[in-house]
C-alpha cells in the first residue's frame, strides 16, 4: 500500500471524503458540544487546528469510502469482471497508463456515488435540505454510478485483453 498524496490518493479518496464532511459539518455543529464546535472550526480563535481537524477527517472518511468500494468490487465483478492481477503483474507504465486514464477516476465516481447514496440515506435521519437538494443529489448519484459503470466496462476491457495477451505468449 503506498501512502504517497498522488494524484489518484488526493482526487479518489480525498475529495469525496472532504464532501462527506463538509455536507454533514453542519449537522455536527448544530447539535455538538463547544469541544466539537472549536475542532470543527465554528467561529473560533482555532481556525487554523480546524482546518486540519477537516482535511484528515476529510482523508480519513475518504480511506472508509475507497475501502468500502473495495468491498463492494466483488459485487460488480458478477456484472462486470475485471482481471484485478492486472494491477498486481502488468508493467509499470499499463497501469499507470490505465490508473491515471481510467481507474482513479472510476475509483473517484465510485467514492463520491457512495458519498451521495450515505447522504440520501441520512435524510430519513436529518435533514440535509429541501426536496430541490434531495433531487439534486439523487440526480448527481446517477450520474457518478453510471459513469463509473462506463469508466469499470473499458477497465474490464483494457485487463481482458491483457490476460489474453499474456495467454497467448
Amino acid at each position: 500500500m503506498n501512502f504517497a498524496l498522488s494524484t489518484h490518493v488526493l482526487m479518489a479518496h480525498w475529495v469525496p471524503g472532504f464532501l462527506l464532511v463538509m455536507a454533514v459539518r453542519p449537522v455536527l455543529l448544530d447539535g455538538s458540544s463547544p469541544p466539537l464546535k472549536s475542532l470543527m472550526g465554528s467561529g473560533t480563535p482555532g481556525e487554523a487546528s480546524a482546518t486540519l481537524v477537516v482535511a484528515v477527517a476529510a482523508f480519513f472518511v475518504g480511506e472508509v469510502l475507497d475501502a468500502s468500494r473495495d468491498l463492494l468490487e466483488n459485487v460488480w465483478d458478477r456484472f462486470q469482471a475485471v482481471s484485478w492481477d492486472f494491477f498486481a503483474e502488468a508493467g509499470k507504465d499499463e497501469v499507470d497508463k490505465l490508473r491515471a486514464s481510467h481507474f482513479t477516476f472510476y475509483a473517484f465516481d465510485c467514492n463520491v456515488a457512495l458519498a451521495l447514496a450515505i447522504l440520501l440515506a441520512s435524510q430519513f435521519f436529518i435533514s440535509i435540505g429541501n426536496g430541490f437538494v434531495v433531487a439534486c443529489f439523487a440526480i448527481f448519484l446517477i450520474i457518478f454510478v453510471w459513469n463509473a459503470w462506463q469508466l469499470r466496462r473499458e477497465i474490464a476491457s483494457v485487463t481482458r485483453r491483457w490476460v489474453q495477451q499474456r495467454g497467448n505468449h
